[in-house]
């Protein structure tokens, strides 16, 4: 799903930065609520001891049910994050997994009792199913790669077995790692980030814990037990047989397969795909029912058969429940709660931020007070993405599923411009007065005037998926090509397209200018990485903790680039010297998405998962090194803030010192207006040596915490 190119790459400076283990934060952010609040994004399914139908909630933090005269009952899990497996269990529970707790739990048919067990840290819990030994078996996607298989009795106890495979370290995602009792006894299991690191594969592990894996030659997602005694998955572009000795067999799919497939009360194996559903016989005929059947659905995750003949699915990110008839009828939806899903911002000519909705089919606006106004989007379902102010004075954005690109004037109305490529995503104000945006599937980059004529420029590189494009400071527009691991250039005429290979695996996403003249841009490799290109082409390379693919980078008033991950629930700071630093968010599993920088000097970040826009400044510290002598008081400055506010003033800190020696204290925060902030205090070492300074600030405006680098006190 991630949109490559051939070029000479000019150089390449490989920096590693240490990261600074943090400690733990009590507050992060002003959050607003966007209406209707948080999705739920259904993912798996099951059918209970009840006969219901039960579900997990990826982004809810619920675990509900569905009667097959479609009743709709929702369970709050109290601590839930990232709810992803689901099983009924051979003592009548419900259990589930939650990846970003690391725990297992369960609840009883009645959603009362709920009962967890936690597993070992860097664990990663998705995918389950009940063994023939009457466990609970689950795929754990460690933090190192390396993932398990457990298996957790009915009373807790739980038992993993290294399956010897790396599996890159963790990446948040919509696919995850699943497991089905065989039709030969084993369980079986898949991984997709397996296939990420290079290793497609399925294996099977016995009861007593041994592990086979079976190469495959497509990634394979989901997996599910035929009534041809063979296990079945779905793949990124197959649905596949896989027999119990390892033999695949693959039949083309023209979609996308996902985290959906289970064997029909008619003997086909059905399957969900990301815009729709099919269905394969044991002999490996497909039918693909049509995308426009399934219109009100996006990302169908979990497929089950159900007591009442039919097959129950899941819309992940349309929050909604179908059924379907083994004939093909689509019979029934069922909403959950759709949530606003914000995705994109930028600031408006109005002095407010705007961002879009990617599934409430809507635009909003949010005033510096935190007021929220929401404003229609024409077409329906149009899963808007990029937005940006442009020369006119009016909001653009482009609209993912009718491949539009759309105008809304301050005041609300919008009009839409239809493009004959497809696969829009980022959309930017270009120095010529027009708006550029990318066509990921087309391989186009494209522009549009104020008055909706569109150009259209071909890449020279195959299937590069262009995904984001940014004004640079020499005048031309930049872009990345995240499937060619480039980066690219292109003169506003549309002339010259100069493309810079990053090397293999490096997925670059979103691009800004930074403020030392430079383009800055995410690389989604398998630990993560931010990447810097000079207009003539010389690359540096910076190793950060990056989940969950971001959508944005922004140029912060500080000077520094700001970004966002799905996990850790934080936003990330990088100097344009490499200096990295993390600001946590209040709002649980936010799977913050980008940020913009408000009229206020604010960072304005938009929660998709969280169905928030949360506030923040832009505040990077830097510590000193200074000297004191043991027994004797120290007095002095031991750290600075950069604050991006202009209006911010030294009453809206607080700072505490850790001076390394095992002593914490408030210290004394100075400045004028804006900044910068200088943090001091006064310390008695008792005896000498090297020690590591921390400093923190607490901005009491915005309820966030931020650190300074580590300083050193050297003390004789």
């Amino acid at each position: 799903m991630r949109p490559y190119a051939k070029c000479v790459r000019k150089q390449l400076v490989i920096c590693i930065i240490a990261v600074l283990s943090l400690s733990a934060w009590t507050l992060a952010s002003t959050d607003f609520v966007v209406k209707p609040g948080r999705p739920a994004g259904p993912i798996s399914m099951t059918v209970g001891p009840d006969k219901n139908l039960w579900f997990a909630e990826l982004y809810g933090e619920k675990i509900g049910n569905t009667t097959t005269s479609g009743v709709v009952t929702e369970f709050k899990i109290s601590g839930a994050q990232s709810l992803v497996g689901i099983a009924s269990g051979p003592d009548g529970n419900i259990w589930f997994t939650d990846q970003f707790t690391g725990k297992i739990g369960h609840v009883n048919t009645s959603g009362k009792q709920l009962k967890q067990f936690s597993l070992p840290g860097g664990s990663f819990p998705q995918g389950m199913t009940v063994g023939p030994d009457g466990n609970l078996w689950f795929v754990d996607q460690k933090q190192n790669g390396k993932f398990t298989i457990g298996k957790i009795t009915t009373a807790g106890k739980v038992t993993e077995y290294a399956t010897n495979v790396n599996a890159g370290s963790f990446q948040d995602s919509l696919y995850y790692a699943q497991i089905v009792l065989g039709p030969d006894g084993n369980l079986w299991f898949t991984n997709w980030q397996a296939g990420g690191a290079g290793t497609n594969l399925v294996g099977r592990i016995t009861t007593q814990g041994k592990v086979t894996t079976f190469s495959t030659l497509d990634t394979p997602v989901s997996i599910c037990a035929g009534p041809d005694g063979n296990l079945w998955v779905t793949e990124f572009s197959h649905v596949a047989q896989v027999t119990t000795s390892g033999v695949e067999t693959e039949y083309a799919i023209t979609g996308s397969g996902f985290d959906g497939i289970t064997t029909g009360p008619d003997g086909n194996i059905w399957f969900t795909e990301l815009g729709k559903l099919g269905y394969v016989t044991p002999q490996g005929t497909v039918t693909e029912f049509k995308r426009s059947e399934f219109a009100a659905f996006s990302y169908l995750s979990g497929i089950t058969s159900a007591p009442d003949g039919a097959l129950w699915f899941l819309g992940n990110q349309t929050s909604n429940i179908g059924r379907i008839t083994t004939s093909g009828q689509l019979t029934n939806t069922y909403a959950l709660n759709a949530g606003s899903v914000p995705w994109w911002d930028t600031p408006g000519p109005d002095g407010a931020v705007w961002f879009t909705e990617l599934t409430g089919n809507q635009i909003g606006r949010i005033g510096t007070d935190g007021k929220v106004t929401s404003f229609p989007i024409l077409t329906q379902n149009s899963a808007a993405a990029g937005i940006v102010t442009g020369s006119d004075g009016n909001l653009w954005f482009t609209e993912q599923k009718p491949n539009q690109v759309a105008k809304i004037t301050p005041s609300g109305t919008v009009t839409e411009y239809p493009v004959t490529g497809y696969g829009l995503w980022g959309i930017t104000a270009g120095p010529d007065g027009n708006l550029w945006f990318t066509e990921w599937y087309a391989n186009n980059i494209a522009k549009i005037t104020t008055s909706g004529t569109i150009t259209e420029y071909a890449l020279p590189t195959q299937s590069s998926s262009p995904q984001y494009v940014t004004p640079g400071p020499d005048g031309k527009m930049w872009f990345t090509e995240s499937s060619a691991n480039q980066v690219g250039s292109i003169n506003t005429d549309g002339s010259n397209i100069v493309e810079y290979s990053l090397g293999s695996g490096k997925v670059p996403g979103p691009i800004v200018t930074g403020s030392d003249g430079n383009l800055w841009f995410i690389e989604n490799t398998l630990t993560g990485a931010v990447g810097s290109i000079s207009t003539s082409g010389a690359l540096q390379e910076y190793s950060v903790p990056i989940q969950g693919y971001p959508q944005g980078i922004t140029a912060g008033p500080d000077g520094a680039l700001w970004f966002e991950t799905y996990y850790p629930n934080v936003v990330e700071r990088i100097t344009t010297g490499g200096v990295f630093s993390e600001v946590p968010i209040t709002v649980e599993n936010a799977q913050a998405n980008q940020s913009a920088v408000g009229k206020d000097g604010k960072l304005w970040v938009v929660d998709g998962s969280g169905g928030a826009i949360s506030r923040l400044s832009a505040i990077g510290g830097t510590g000193n090194s200074i000297k004191a002598t043991h027994g004797k008081p120290f007095k002095g400055t031991v750290a600075s803030f950069v604050d991006g506010t202009p209006t911010a003033t030294q009453a809206n800190f607080t700072a505490t010192i850790n001076w390394g020696d095992g002593t914490k204290a408030s210290g004394t925060v100075s400045g004028s207006t804006g900044g910068p902030f200088k943090v001091s205090g006064t310390h008695t070492y008792k005896k000498a040596g090297a020690f590591k300074l921390l400093a923190s600030l607490h901005d009491k405006v915005d309820n966030s915490d931020y650190q300074a680098s580590l300083g050193k006190a050297t003390v004789k």
